[in-house]
């Protein structure tokens, strides 16, 4: 028996070291190079006939956690694809959820925090690049013209740059500036399937700030953006499928708070005490929620940012089982005229 094992043992052996040379061949690297960006390029996401959200970021700013982008939820229907603010990282989660960045209908933002537009010219480029034809069109409130302009500013050499290296047939120049469209609250956009409108939440002394409400084929999904609890945005919300909710866990900032003043770091102590004011508490969302009629609760743009699984079981503290928290490249489907919502 022991020699079996001997045998068995300088097979394994040999085995690893032939294998170990086998990946330092350039024609095995090759093939296997081959192998991966064939299977990458055949295994995008499914068609689905209905309406869907994406995660492409649930984080604040507050708070550092690599498996979280900040802000950005993509809505996504055979006809329409949405985005809701581009926060920094963002636009990698984009990439990795592979959606269709050729037929991005327009970027949506909530307000103008640097964490829901960082990654608006990285989105510029990869929808251009991946086909666009038509300039990228930005929706916002009063003061998105402003931002799309110093966008188009700061990154007009480089959109020379990429043209004149690629030619004008593959990066049309009329294509590359962005495109501002400045609304009032109410409607946004419409089309025989489709409504986008908008409402003011409570983000003092950010003005305006606004969520998003998306119906399509008898289903939608509310954006709340960054907000307090706001009685605005849980009527215009009323019997929606899915709100995503902006949320704070007041337990996890009260013990940093504290944790920030004993070690002496008084601005940062002043910083998150002053982020509670503008914020949603999650503990006032369930009721609220209930009240209006929605069927699925959803927590993102986590204040602080979760770390751990600690942190993600302090969020939910005092919450019912059917409150979600986001996270990042998750799945939310909703079957055209149906109840259903199916999570992946």
């Amino acid at each position: 028996m022991s020699r079996i094992f001997k045998i068995s043992g300088v097979i394994l052996v040999g085995l690893t070291l032939l294998g170990g040379l086998l990946y330092r061949s350039a024609s095995v690297q090759d093939m296997m190079m081959q192998t991966g960006v064939a299977v990458m390029l055949n295994s995008g996401p499914e068609a689905f006939d209905g309406l869907q959200v994406v995660v492409c970021g649930s984080a604040s700013p507050l708070g550092n956690n690599p498996d979280r982008a900040q802000a950005c939820l993509a809505v996504v229907t055979p006809e329409h694809f949405f985005l809701v603010d581009v926060g920094a990282r963002s636009p990698m989660r984009i990439a990795q959820a592979q959606l269709p960045m050729n037929r991005l209908t327009g970027v949506m933002l909530t307000h103008f925090h640097s964490d829901h537009i960082a990654g608006l010219a990285d989105v510029n480029l990869a929808s251009w690049v991946a086909g666009r034809r038509a300039s990228m069109r930005v929706y916002g409130p009063s003061g998105v013209e402003t931002v799309v302009a110093g966008f188009n500013q700061a990154y007009r050499l480089d959109r020379g740059y990429r043209t004149a290296h690629h030619g004008e047939a593959l990066l049309p120049p009329s294509a590359g500036p962005m495109v501002a469209k400045t609304f009032q609250p109410g409607l946004v956009w419409q089309d025989d399937t489709m409504t986008v409108t908008s409402f003011l939440v409570d983000h003092h002394p950010i003005d305006p700030a606004v969520g998003y409400r998306f119906d399509y084929r008898g289903r939608s999904v509310v954006i709340s953006g960054d907000t307090n609890t706001s009685d605005n945005l849980f009527a215009a919300a009323a019997g929606a499928d899915i709100v995503f909710h902006d949320a704070l866990a007041r337990d996890s900032l009260d013990i940093m708070q504290n944790a920030m003043l004993e070690s002496g770091r008084t601005t940062f102590a002043q910083i998150i005490a002053d982020v509670t004011d503008y914020h949603a508490d999650t503990r006032t969302l369930e009721e609220a929620a209930t009240a209006a009629g929605i069927e699925q609760l959803v927590l993102y743009h986590l204040v602080p940012t979760p770390m751990n699984s600690l942190t993600e079981t302090m969020f939910l503290r005092g919450l019912s089982d059917k409150t979600l928290l986001a996270h990042d490249l998750q799945v939310f489907e909703l079957p055209p005229e149906s109840d259903e919502v199916i999570i992946r």
